[in-house]
């Protein structure tokens, strides 16, 4: 088993209550559980990673764009627009991680040889 700080397991806890929330409060179009589940990932996020990490990733040059719909997502979100910002946080989601998401399905392929 891979040994793990204690922060990096709070943060992981916190981004599966924070993904929990999300995913119900997407389900049925609720702004309170959106935001609950918003404020644990971002929070989660942080911890998991730690600050200069986190901060390396969302203020990178080429990333800054989408950091900004991400935010501007969140922000939506909290205000009581839970569909507009959830198309804005996936937009701003869906960019910042493609580059991540490469990484584990070419390991994926490679493990299952395709």
């Amino acid at each position: 088993m891979l040994a793990t700080s204690p922060l990096t397991q709070v943060g992981s806890s916190m981004m599966t209550i924070g993904g929990m929330f999300a995913f119900l409060g997407f389900s049925i179009f609720d702004s309170g559980l959106l935001a609950l589940g918003n404020i644990f990932l971002v929070f989660g996020f942080f911890t998991f990673l730690g600050m200069l990490r986190s901060k390396s990733i969302l203020l990178e040059r080429k990333n800054l764009k989408f950091t900004a719909f991400l935010a501007a997502g969140i922000i939506i979100v909290l205000t009581g627009r839970p569909r507009a910002g959830i198309l804005v946080q996936s937009f701003g989601l869906y960019y910042l991680l493609k580059s991540f998401l490469y990484m584990p399905i070419q390991f994926v392929r490679t493990w299952l040889r395709i």
